[in-house]
């Protein structure tokens, strides 16, 4: 055999004798290691185990306790129900003695009333007897005059109760009307009547551009003041020209012009032409954001643009020194104050109130009456036949149906009607509720006369002894035709006459 043979052969048995003791070690070592990790996980389970029966032992004592709980609040509960069951048991015995008691008692009282029933029938019998043998009279016609007497002095105390009732009725009406208006008007506190007068001031940045609006001879502002409609004022004070007019959306659109004018270098008679449909433009954003700031308030959505300028141009618009704006807020806030105090539909008298005068955002362009033109305006846009007859029937062009209705009216005469409210001076108002107070006490029979409601209502109190209730109505008539004959008073005068009977009696 070949030397070289052997060496390789035992190299060979060496080698693979090196490989078969690793490979048995090797499998010693993981035998051991996946027997310490069996009994790691053994010990785990053993662990969550044991707090998993724990816990099982702790919720089922807590489980027994509350089972115990309940047990014992229902078998308390229990005993309280037959307690009130016994007392309820004996109760009821116990009214059912005292309603037989009762029913015993009534039995016998009913026979004592039987009883006195027949006595009565014979006592009437024989007392019939009597009258008809002293009186000569038959039982009927006895029975007759009796009953005649009887229903006159029934009719008599019955007429006088009836009137004290409505006395009562019309005192606390008037008592709780006076009220309501009262808590209304003290709930709204805000001036009614515009400061200023019929004029506007535009501010000039240099004296000689007054020069240049006058032009040569002024025929340049006489030109503007017939284009606008407007009187123009120079030279009352420094940088300044007063614009006056009736129509205040018209003395806007000429400051407007104005205002534009001054940034002309050559002022011509064309120039103001051409300015003119510019400054009205101005005019109408101005009244457009007015109204729209306006409809805001009033939490009115989704109406055009056309609307809005015509509840803006209630600003430009006054009513005897009072701003129609204010005036219509006023009325609208009085409104709703009045609805919620009668329980009425506070919103649609609050819209009503505010929408009452739109009519006198075009009347003095239109013509026609306000009230009318309202209606029309607010039927174009939509708002409902509530609203509509609300705000139109305000000055009585319709017969009121709704209580919104009334409301809107009384709230328009609190606002325009109480002393102070319109630009009237004070000595003129006074000599005009002296002349009404006057004119009434010039009627023989009449002891007191007041005008109240800013002269708009005059009440009389007449002598008893002296005038009749039927002369009541007819002076009253009297009065009003000689206050309608006088003349003078703007609007209507209501005169209300006033006669107390009083009887006095003395029991002894």
């Amino acid at each position: 055999m070949n030397p070289m043979d052997i060496i390789l052969g035992l190299t060979g048995l060496a080698a693979g004798s090196l490989v078969g003791l690793f490979v048995i070690n090797q499998r010693k070592f993981n035998e051991k290691e996946l027997q310490a990790k069996a009994e790691k996980r053994l010990n785990d389970a053993k662990t969550e185990g044991s707090v998993l029966v724990a816990k099982a032992r702790e919720h089922t004592t807590e489980i027994k306790k509350e089972f115990e709980f309940e047990e014992k609040h229902m078998k308390e509960q229990l005993v309280r129900m037959e307690k009130v069951v016994d007392t309820k048991q004996s109760s009821l015995q116990k009214r059912e003695s005292k309603n037989a008691e009762i029913s015993r008692m009534l039995e016998e009282e009913e026979k004592v009333v039987n009883l006195t029933r027949a006595q009565t029938a014979e006592l009437e019998k024989s007392l019939g007897d009597k009258l008809v043998s002293m009186t000569g009279m038959s039982r009927e016609e006895a029975k007759e005059h009796i009953l005649s007497s009887f229903e006159s002095s029934m009719i008599a105390e019955s007429e006088g109760r009836l009137q004290r009732e409505i006395e009562w009725a019309q005192e606390s009406a008037i008592r709780d009307a006076h009220n309501v208006l009262a808590e209304s008007i003290y709930r709204y506190g805000a001036t009614a009547v515009e400061e200023g007068e019929q004029q506007a001031a535009v501010k000039v940045p240099r004296d000689e551009i007054k020069g240049r609006i006058i032009g040569r001879g002024g025929h340049i502002i006489a030109f503007f003041e017939e284009l606008f409609g407007v009187d123009v004022v120079f030279n009352d004070e420094p940088n300044t020209i007063l614009v006056g007019c009736f129509n205040l959306v018209q003395r806007g659109i000429a400051c407007c012009a104005l205002e534009r004018l001054m940034r002309e270098r050559n002022i011509t008679e064309e120039v103001i032409t051409r300015i003119k449909p510019l400054a009205v433009q101005d005019m109408d954003r101005t009244l457009r954001r007015e109204g729209e700031n306006v409809l805001r308030i009033l939490g009115l959505k989704n109406l055009p643009p056309d609307f809005a300028i015509l509840v803006g141009r209630l600003k430009f618009r006054t009513s005897y020194g009072q701003n129609i704006l204010r005036h219509c807020f006023e009325v609208g806030y009085f409104s709703r104050l009045l609805a919620s105090e009668i329980g009425a539909d506070a919103q649609t008298a609050f819209i009503a109130g505010f929408f009452h005068d739109l009519g006198k955002a075009i009347d003095q362009e239109v013509g026609g009456s306000h009230d009318v033109l309202s209606k029309e305006i607010l039927e174009k846009y939509g708002f409902s036949p509530e609203i509509v007859h609300a705000a139109w029937t305000h000055h009585n062009a319709a017969p009121q149906e709704t209580i919104e209705a009334r409301i809107v009216q009384a709230a328009d005469a609190i606002s325009a009607s109480r002393p102070g409210a319109r630009a009237e001076s004070v000595d003129r108002y006074l000599a005009k509720i002296k002349d009404l107070q006057e004119t009434a006490l010039s009627f023989p029979g009449v002891k007191k006369a007041f005008a109240i409601n800013a002269g708009r209502e005059v009440r009389v109190v007449v002598e008893s002894d002296r005038v009749n209730d039927e002369g009541v109505n007819k002076l009253a008539g009297d009065i009003a035709a000689k206050v309608q004959e006088k003349g003078g008073y703007p609007g209507k005068i209501k005169v209300v006459t006033i006669r107390v009977t009083k009887a006095t009696d003395y029991a002894r």
